[in-house]
């Protein structure tokens, strides 16, 4: 199955799903996206590079030794208004992130896990 096939099928798996993108988060860009309308690259490199920050702040507030971040996470929950997002990441520390937006956190919430195994089985381990 392709990439797009399975962002695709990604998507489809959350009520309220509007996004799943494929991103490179050391470059900042969205490499393949899935999306119930059409969205500007600007848009979808912007997600990424949210991501890339949210990561790097978590990582971060880990290496200080936050007691709140005491275990370093491969996802982050952004709330907007009108979208929820979930940004996941690569457990392999390869810089590829699985990137979905939703009309609710709930459903975004419910995309974590089916976005880690997608990431997992693009690294072979799955």
């Amino acid at each position: 199955m392709t990439l797009s096939l399975q962002l695709d099928a990604l998507r489809q798996t959350a009520e309220g799903s509007r996004l799943a993108a494929f991103g490179d988060l050391g470059t900042s860009m969205v490499l393949r996206s899935s999306s119930a309308a059409s969205q500007p690259q600007e848009y979808l490199d912007g997600l990424c590079q949210q991501a890339r920050l949210g990561f790097l702040l978590l990582d971060a507030a880990v290496a200080a030794g936050d007691t709140q971040a005491a275990v370093p996470t491969d996802d982050i929950l952004v709330l907007t208004p009108g979208e929820a997002r979930i940004f996941v990441r690569a457990a392999d520390g390869s810089g590829d992130a699985v990137l979905c937006v939703c009309s609710d956190a709930a459903s975004a919430g419910r995309l974590a896990v089916p976005a880690r195994g997608l990431l997992a089985a693009m690294a072979g381990e799955a």
